[in-house]
């Protein structure tokens, strides 16, 4: 058996996650008559009478593979692409439903009806799949027809058009095979194993998506993630068959004729942690039979453990033999038990046995299912075990190449996993050389208790099983002491992963600067690492680098804040490290001087990037005496200046017990954690804090416009419309404005009406659209801000102001209520994964007086947010805003507002009032 059907044996739960297919109609064209450039052979990997592997000039590599058993012949294509690799589209199930549009679709040179015609006229025997790291569409025809079917799959890659009524229809249809899955236990069985399994590698979000995110796609995203992913370097086209290899290149070569090189996209996957705690997950739905799987995470495809892990597997359950299939089912303990080895080429996999049983059965039948595992672990298994899994192995690696579809997929996957068309045939040599004891030594290694996951689909009346007590899929309780010097101190144990966060932020930021203190805030983050009374700066990085720790200070609007990440055993001398800096900094004048070019070019960056450069001339004209006029960066006449005894009294009056708010959170001893805190954290002084006195801000009538003139040379004009808006303290508008901002322009990802009306169908107005509430301990402004050509900023400015104008009528329907709803919630508890992520959740808003639990009423704020609410929050907010432009070209800007300014400062320059726009 080949090492990608090892997955099949385990039955439907895996074989579900394999591929999300949909059976579709296709498409034909034949080859042109010459080979162009772009797709001449560059240089070939292999040459031989079965195989040739050859990369064509713009990228592409090309698999011809021969199999002569019948004059057919099996043309796939494949993109280096999937679940797992979709960056900011993580959840939405991109690359599944860009499956459905691209399988068939209509191109340049003919419809979808057509397509449909020719795949009937060569057997229409096509089909296409999404997997977690790969995308695949083939046409299976008769070898006559290789040229047709070449030039069908060519011109779905290289000339789709996807009229937006094939998007609706696809997208609708995914919509179903959402719901279809609901009730499929299997499938659902094996989401939930994949997110118990996976805490942080995006392999944790189903092929298919989450149905909120999904909902949020548009055609736009499609065009943006075409453009990223399907390039020439990422495809891979394999023809296997009854095939000339001369003939079968230029065909390909021919058929993609147009498809030029483009850049490479690079995704860097995160590292999955190791898991150090038994797992348990669990569901009930609306079936009479139990079901289970024990999953082990055990290695990637790349190590060699995979071949005894797979030899493992089949003595467990492959064949009425089998050790489980024996002492389980046979024993009456189960329906059904499989189990299936994973080792993907990505990262880490699993080794997992899955059951179908009665619901009373699972202790018992969990209980027998281990003893075996154990019996693996104490002893070699027996010579004729391992000589009849080796049989098994090599009979099933011959059993799956019988036909061109077979070897096309398995040259291919090999290919694409290892860069080996041979490794499924090096594979079975490896199989025949395991030992019985490699196979023991891997069952010790890796099934363990301390790694075993339990996850189980209940009937809904069911019992619960009496798997062990960690309920890991609920997010921990974090409970609050206060120190006696006024502290607070939040701590949450978490011991799923062996890390802890420890986090302390403080009151201050810009909200505490004056244009004299401008940039204070960011000397005392930065420089408070640089040395204390007991410490140099090079012992306090030499502490966290040795133990693979993370710890820096940083500054904002509202906190001045330092964060620290390390591994558990670290945990009590990281919290005497972290007290050290935050209590004791010296601030030492060499690091200063040090330090003040890094600052000081920071600032300079600010203008440098367009999105940074509008968001502080929006600012800095949005308020006339609000401290949130100021730029985050700081001043450079401040940093430029400033003492280490400005520093020093700034950091004591902001650093201060009852100004702070402390988060322990992470695989720690409540009890310990709060000694800890006591110990090191007391000796921070008591002081007070109190909101700054503001002057009122004159109200705003009518828009202002200011235009920021920049140098010709840059061709990106940003335009921004600010609205002065909320404190984070309102906290029932907090939560509808939320909705109101998801429906505008999505929520943390760009969607929604400005999306759809300024990059969505045929407009492409802009490069970037969104819209984001910076709300404040102070009164706060609402943004929404785009970048265009600057010849387009009166049209996109008129199409932002009818959005504006859409909310402040209500027109907002239920579905879209709804829709937003269901985002938040999903985005808010995805972006609380981690305990970094928990602590500065929880901080903030206890730092804001909140409360540090008050993330589950904003949920629940969220959810009671009505129709009329968001009318009301538009009519209240979004009124007269402050335009703000940044141009190469001023003159092009009419927009019907007389400009208040046009300048040509920098933020940290405020020109004087001058002359108008002319």
């Amino acid at each position: 058996m080949t090492w990608r059907s090892r997955a099949a044996l385990c039955g439907a739960l895996f074989a579900m996650w394999v591929a999300c297919t949909r059976e579709n109609a296709m498409a034909d064209e034949a080859p042109a008559a010459t080979v162009p450039t772009a797709t001449a052979k560059r240089y070939r990997l292999v040459d031989r009478p079965d195989a040739r592997v050859s990369v064509l000039n713009n990228g592409l590599t090309v698999l011809l593979v021969a199999h002569r058993a019948a004059p057919v012949v099996s043309v796939r294509m494949y993109c280096r692409t999937g679940s797992i690799y979709e960056q900011e589209y993580l959840g939405c199930g991109i690359s599944h439903l860009f499956e459905h549009l691209l399988h068939g679709a209509a191109t340049t040179t003919r419809s979808e009806q057509e397509s449909r015609r020719i795949l009937q006229t060569i057997g229409d025997n096509t089909n296409a799949y999404t997997s977690l790291d790969r995308t695949a569409y083939f046409i299976n025809t008769t070898r006559d027809h290789l040229a047709t079917a070449m030039g069908l799959l060519a011109d779905w890659l290289t000339q789709p058009t996807w009229p937006q009524e094939a998007f609706e229809r696809e997208w609708s249809v995914v919509q179903r095979e959402l719901e279809r899955d609901t009730d499929n236990p299997d499938r659902q069985l094996f989401y939930l194993t994949m997110e118990t399994m996976y805490r942080v590698h995006p392999a944790r979000f189903p092929i298919i998506g989450h149905q909120p995110i999904v909902q949020t796609v548009t055609r736009e995203d499609i065009l943006t993630y075409y453009d990223r992913m399907y390039v020439p370097d990422n495809i891979v086209v394999c023809i296997a068959g009854d095939i000339d290899f001369d003939a079968a290149l230029a065909t390909v070569q021919a058929a993609l004729a147009d498809f030029s090189r483009r850049p490479v996209p690079t995704v860097t996957l995160p590292e999955e942690p190791e898991m150090t705690t038994p797992r348990v997950a669990s569901k009930r739905m609306k079936i009479d039979t139990a079901l289970m799987t024990l999953a082990w995470p055990t290695i990637s495809l790349h190590e060699t453990d995979l071949y005894p892990l797979d030899l493992l597997s089949y003595i467990l359950t492959e064949g009425q033999s089998a050790r489980l299939v024996r002492a389980v089912r046979d024993a009456g303990l189960v329906h059904t038990v499989q189990s299936f080895s994973w080792t993907p080429a990505w990262g880490r996999g699993m080794l997992a046995i899955t059951a179908r049983l009665a619901p009373e059965k699972i202790d018992a039948a969990r209980e027998a299912i281990l003893a075996e595992v154990a019996d693996l672990v104490a002893r070699p298994v027996t010579d004729e075990e391992l000589a009849q899994a080796q049989r098994q192995k090599a009979a099933q690696h011959v059993f799956s190449l019988q036909t061109a579809e077979q070897v096309g997929e398995q040259v291919a996957v090999d290919f694409l996993a290892t860069g080996d068309i041979d490794f499924s045939r090096h594979y079975v040599d490896n199989i025949r050389k395991v030992t019985a004891e490699q196979v023991r030594q891997a069952a010790e290694r890796y099934l363990t208790d301390e790694r075993l996951a339990t996850i189980t689909i209940l009937p809904e009346d069911a019992p619960a099983a009496g798997a062990p007590p960690v309920a890991e899929t609920v997010e921990p309780v974090a409970h609050k002491v206060t120190l006696s010097n006024g502290l607070r101190c939040l701590i949450q144990p978490d011991p799923s992963v062996p890390l802890v966060a420890v986090q302390l932020f403080s009151l201050g930021g810009v909200l505490d600067e004056t244009p004299e203190t401008h940039g204070l805030s960011q000397l005392v983050a930065a420089l408070a690492e640089r040395g204390t009374e007991t410490r140099t700066a090079e012992q306090i990085a030499r502490f966290f680098d040795s133990r693979g720790g993370t710890f820096h200070g940083a500054a904002g609007n509202n906190t001045i804040y330092f964060t620290a990440q390390v591994l558990k055993e670290d945990f009590p001398d990281t919290m005497e490290v972290v007290a050290d800096v935050v209590t004791d900094p010296t601030f030492p004048p060499d690091e200063l001087e040090l330090y003040r070019p890094r600052l000081l070019d920071r600032i300079r960056q600010v203008d440098e990037v367009w999105r940074s450069e509008l968001q502080a001339y929006l600012q800095r004209r949005l308020y006339e005496h609000s401290p949130y006029r100021l730029h985050v960066a700081g001043s450079p006449e401040v940093i430029a200046s400033a003492t280490r005894e400005q520093i020093e009294a700034f950091h004591r009056a902001h650093v201060t017990g009852a100004g702070s708010v402390l988060a322990i959170y992470g695989d720690v001893d409540p009890a310990d954690a709060e000694m800890l805190a006591e110990r090191y954290f007391s000796r921070l002084p008591a002081g007070r804090w109190t909101l700054p006195e503001v002057p009122e801000e004159e109200p705003i009538t009518e828009p202002r416009l200011y235009v920021k003139n920049k140098p010709p040379t840059r061709t990106t004009a940003g335009i921004a419309l600010g609205f002065r808006g909320l404190r984070v303290t309102c906290v029932e508008d907090m939560a509808a404005m939320a909705v109101l901002d998801t429906i505008l322009s999505g929520y943390r990802y760009p969607s929604g009406w400005l999306h759809e009306s300024l990059r969505g169908g045929e407009t492409g107005l802009v490069y970037e659209v969104h819209a984001i509430n910076r709300a404040g301990l102070l009164p706060g402004y609402f943004e929404i801000y785009a970048a265009c050509q600057p010849e387009m900023v009166n049209k996109v400015y008129a199409i932002m102001t009818e959005q504006v104008r859409r909310a402040r009528e209500g027109r907002f329907t239920a579905e879209e209520l709804t829709r937003a709803r269901a985002i938040i919630r999903t985005t808010e508890r995805m972006r609380r994964q981690t305990n970094a992520d928990r602590a500065m959740c929880a901080s903030l808003d206890e730092l804001y007086g909140l409360g540090y639990d008050h993330h589950e009423r904003f949920l629940e704020l969220v959810e009671a947010v009505t129709v009329k609410d968001l009318e009301r929050m538009a009519n209240k907010y979004l009124t007269s805003p402050v335009i703000a432009v940044v141009t190469p070209a001023p003159e092009e800007v009419d927009i019907g507002i007389a400009p208040e300014l046009l300048d040509d400062s920098t933020w940290a320059e405020p020109a004087e009032e001058a002359a108008g726009h002319e």
